[in-house]
């Protein structure tokens, strides 16, 4: 604890969070400004680059029934829950992917909610519910916890009985070894 002169706020806690101040008050205004005319651009290029807003509408039977090439997708991280997803659409998915769901790496792969691989634009649907990965195999939220926590206990071996605690030695059986003296 700090003591100051201050008659509003006597007594401030090191590490602790204070009043906003008016700098940081305008400069959250600036940025949700902002992220909301980037998603109106995004908005307006998702329905320019749509088949309905195409400069000259030639009347044809079959246009009516032609989908769409921009499809929306509900998109969550491998291993991370559904609902905390994000919804991403576009011609380029998984660059959008990777830009809705702030990844450190760009998207590569994506996966169905039951872990199938999705290998092709036609196997997506719209308003489908999909996995994005960097390019590792799918993985369920509990099998990335049993991966977290083995990696836990692993830091936490080495950090009370030293390195040498986690190197393994692996022998061969003694079966194995007198089958290797007999041929010898």
């Amino acid at each position: 604890m700090v003591p100051t002169k201050s008659p509003v706020q006597p007594v401030v806690v090191e590490g602790g969070w204070t009043e906003q101040t008016q700098e940081e008050i305008k400069l959250m205004e600036l940025i949700r400004h902002t992220e909301a005319q980037l998603s109106e651009v995004q908005e307006l290029q998702s329905k320019q680059n749509s088949p309905v807003a195409t400069k000259h509408k030639a009347v044809q039977q079959s246009s009516l029934y032609k989908q769409p090439n921009t499809k929306r997708v509900w998109a969550y991280l491998n291993g991370g829950r559904p609902e905390d997803g994000t919804y991403a659409w576009g011609r380029t998915l998984l660059d959008n992917c990777s830009s809705h769901l702030k990844m450190t790496h760009p998207a590569r792969t994506m996966y169905t909610r039951d872990g199938e691989l999705i290998q092709s634009w036609d196997d997506i649907e719209r308003d489908m519910v999909i996995c994005v990965s960097m390019g590792h195999d799918f993985i369920t939220q509990k099998e990335l916890k049993q991966v977290v926590e083995v990696r836990a206990n692993y830091a936490r071996i080495r950090r009370q009985l030293g390195p040498q605690a986690t190197d393994l030695v692996v022998l061969p059986s003694s079966e194995l070894l007198s089958l290797v003296h007999l041929h010898n």
